[in-house]
């Protein structure tokens, strides 16, 4: 099966990788690990989703209303312009310091243009 990554993103307490996974029947489905940290009972959970479509994916991702916050690592090329689209929509100063805003919005910046071979696919 090859899998190839499609998405990552991580804050402190949650974060996750997407990858498009080909599967036996020739069709793309999309794989989400991720995990949720729990400070006061110094606990981590492990998950594991399957999504038919990135927008399925991207649904559940933007139903947290900070979900611009978490600091993403990569967005596969497919899916930059999208995500360049969906950020001119969200409302940075829900955190009123700007240097936070700011640092995220570089990031965001960073991760949408960083070289389309940055990470290797996995086989």
């Amino acid at each position: 099966m090859k899998k190839e990554l499609y998405f990552d993103i991580s804050s402190e307490e949650k974060g996750g990788s997407l990858f498009r996974v080909l599967d036996e029947n020739a069709t793309f489905k999309f794989y989400y690990s991720y995990s949720t940290y729990d400070d006061d009972r110094d606990e981590i959970k492990l998950f594991e989703k399957t999504y038919n479509h990135f927008e399925d994916f991207w649904n559940d991702l933007i139903k947290e209303t900070d979900w611009f916050y978490l600091h993403p690592f990569f967005v596969h090329p497919a899916q930059r312009e999208f995500v360049k689209e969906q950020l001119k929509n969200v409302n940075w100063e829900i955190q009123p310091d700007k240097k936070w805003q700011m640092s995220h919005q570089n990031q965001w910046k960073k991760v949408l243009n960083d070289p389309e071979k940055y990470y290797k696919s996995e086989q």
